[in-house]
């Protein structure tokens, strides 16, 4: 799934029913939205 800002910044999240990501790829998805952990766990 390709989710895009009001900015236009892209970030793409593999959607897979039932898989949990790997840390290396949240890690990498978190670069893409300029998204740190700490404002990833206040998000959620």
């Amino acid at each position: 799934m390709i989710y895009k800002n009001a900015a236009g910044k892209r970030a793409t999240v593999p959607f897979h029913a039932g898989k949990t990501l790997h840390p290396k790829v949240l890690r990498s998805i978190l670069r893409d939205a300029e998204l740190t952990v700490e404002q990833l766990e206040e998000l959620l």
